[in-house]
């Protein structure tokens, strides 16, 4: 009988074992006082089953179903792997006491508190199983003696081996890592006949949980509180260093639950929420437009060449008959980009947007990955046409910047402006050749997105960033502390980064891409610490029998908070989709409480397009789509 029926129903239980015992029990009260005395320790029996050894666990098994035994298995016995401690001035250690754990003192196991430790030069290690019903809890104290020298980084604990009777979702083999800097120290794994997740309580201190891989259908729980051996370059590499003569305790707990479902994690989402509190306040989750002015050149292999058209460097409208060298032809080209930021109004009012971001502000000079430079401080010397003076004496913009017309038709007309960033720094060369270099610290990093945020803002109006390639020289996602310095700056700013981790939903509205991946939105396990986490789905021109078989799904994730973004800058067959899928969720614009930030002034008001309707529907020259 299962521990959930025997609480369903504990009389009919008590009866039925009374009825078994003696028949004649109903007229004997002290044996029914003494059953009912007995039914708790009944009711509560465990599904999750652990013996010990002579080194912490023997066996272990879920629903009868054993899943670890080392007596079967001898190399699954507990053991420490790597370690890591360095000197008092930083130089890392090469005892081999200070870096492999079975190079060691000795160890001992006390079976009267389940405790494994481990003796070194420098201090122990002693790892403690206490079991919970189905939770098993690894308590782990690393000890620094007050005369070692050292200072302990930490140690790579496997505490026993789980042979699963398949493979578990979605691990497809690999190790499966959870660090405490990047999201919460949960890890599920579901094994079909049931789940178990490894679970780190506390998540203040950088720490690293999941699952080694160790065989086939074969895991780990993971426990270390430095970088795991052979940790991926990209990965985050942490410490947490226990000074001499102090100590750290952790716990890292296995918890069990049947299939189809999932075992409580409330303590660490809690942890992890409290430790990295949300600083979201954008409130207005209407869709945002996207327009592109430029496609970049295809089929260079050398990103740094530049691409463009003779007459049209920066390969704007992507048409060569573009020519911005005479004054006819730059007249020309000013009062199409003015007609598409007219475009931009139009098409955004009519699906009720909220704004508009313009990909590639620059042009697209340069092929991917360069093509989008981002760099909107830059827009002066690497794209001089935008800069340029509107020269219609008929256009009521004469006299501006071409840039500054462009953004202020949309910020008049009362819509939100955004432009793209990159954390890189675009650098042109003397021979025109054009680089994206990487910085190496988020202090530099932070200061490059400030600089070419605060620009934009204070001359344009700018609130809305997407940032592309937050990846740092390894491909790695960027620390979430830059963009938790960001917002803390520049609190009603909304960032939406092209790559992000878990962490990142405290600060920004991580970008999905539902044209390239059909990406839904907001995965609902981050909803367990961020209630109020939302992001950006890029849909544009995504073919139109995927996004009406994905209706239901798209429409949900509206209804969260998730934020769709479709093409603007000219009226798109998907447009009529996404607006009705914002009806259908019933996603409207929330109460002002502020004025919103716009740019300076124009001299002349932008026309009146509040009775236009959107252009017929055509596909440009420029058949945009963002990079994948």
């Amino acid at each position: 009988m299962s521990h959930r029926h025997v609480h369903a129903d504990p009389r009919g239980l008590m009866s039925r074992v009374i009825s078994t015992l003696n028949p004649e029990s109903k007229r004997r009260d002290w044996l029914s006082l003494l059953l009912l005395a007995l039914l708790p320790s009944v009711a509560v029996a465990q599904s999750l089953q652990v013996t010990y050894g002579d080194k912490g666990v023997q066996t272990l098994s879920f629903n009868g179903q054993t899943l670890a035994d080392v007596g079967t298995n001898p190399s699954d016995n507990f053991h420490i792997w790597h370690m890591k401690a360095t000197d008092m001035a930083g130089n890392t250690s090469t005892d081999s006491q200070s870096g492999w754990g079975e190079s060691n003192n000795g160890t001992s196991w006390d079976a009267s508190s389940s405790t494994e430790t481990y003796y070194f030069n420098w201090g122990s290690i002693a790892t403690k199983f206490v079991q919970n019903n189905n939770q098993l809890d690894m308590i782990v104290t690393e000890t620094n003696n007050a005369s070692s020298g050292l200072i302990f980084d930490g140690a790579e604990i496997y505490p026993l081996v789980l042979h699963f009777p398949q493979d578990p979702k979605n691990f497809n083999g690999y190790t499966q890592y959870a660090i405490t800097t990047t999201g919460p120290g949960v890890s599920v794994a579901d094994f079909g006949s049931g789940v178990v997740s490894v679970v780190l309580p506390d998540e203040s201190q950088p720490m690293y949980t999941g699952w080694k891989q160790a065989g086939a259908n074969a895991y780990s729980p993971l426990m270390t509180s430095t970088a795991p051996d052979g940790l991926a370059t990209f990965l985050p590499h942490n410490d947490r260093p226990v000074q001499p003569g102090t100590s750290f305790t952790y716990t890292v707990s296995l918890r069990f639950a049947a299939a189809n479902t999932t075992p409580n994690a409330s303590d660490a989402y809690t942890s992890f929420a409290q430790t990295y509190p949300s600083q979201m306040t954008w409130a207005d989750h209407r869709l945002i437009g996207t327009a592109y002015l430029a496609s970049s050149p295809q089929g260079s292999s050398d990103k740094t060449q530049p691409g463009g058209f003779p007459t049209n460097p920066r390969r704007y409208f992507n048409d060569a008959s573009v020519d911005v060298t005479t004054s006819a032809g730059l007249q020309a080209f000013q009062n199409r980009m003015l007609a598409v930021a007219q475009a931009n109004v139009v098409n955004t009012r009519a699906m009720n947007g909220q704004g508009v971001i313009t990909w590639d502000l620059e042009g697209e000079q340069y092929p991917q990955d360069t093509s989008y430079v981002c760099s909107p401080d830059q827009v002066a010397t690497v794209a001089p046409e935008m800069e340029s003076t509107v020269l219609d004496p008929q256009s009521p913009y004469q006299g501006q910047r071409l840039d500054d017309a462009y953004f202020g038709i949309m910020t008049g007309a009362g819509l939100r402006v955004g432009v793209c960033l990159r954390p890189q720094v675009f650098t042109l060369s003397g021979n025109g050749q054009a680089s994206q270099n990487f910085l190496t610290s988020n202090d530099q990093i932070i200061a490059n997105l400030e600089k070419k945020a605060a620009y934009a803002n204070s001359r344009w109006g700018v609130t809305v960033f997407y940032v592309d390639s937050t990846v740092d020289t390894n491909g790695g996602t960027l620390d979430p502390a830059i963009f938790q310095k960001l917002i803390t700056d520049y609190p009603s700013f909304l960032f939406i980064p092209e790559e992000s981790t878990p962490r990142y939903y405290a600060y920004t509205a991580p970008f999905y891409s539902f044209i390239f991946h059909t990406d839904i939105g907001t995965d609902a396990s981050v909803y367990n610490y961020y209630p109020n986490a939302f992001g950006a789905n890029l849909v544009n021109d995504a073919s139109q029998a995927t996004l009406n078989s994905y209706l239901p799904a798209l429409t949900q994730q509206v209804s969260k908070g998730d934020i769709l973004m479709g093409l603007v800058d000219y009226w798109q067959d998907n447009d009529p989709i996404l607006a009705s899928i914002y009806a259908s969720a019933g996603v409207s614009a929330p109460p002002v409480t502020t004025p919103p930030v716009v740019a300076p002034p124009v001299s002349n008001d932008p026309p009146d397009t509040s009775s236009d309707v959107p252009p017929a529907t055509t596909t440009p020259k420029h058949h945009r789509r963002p990079r994948s």
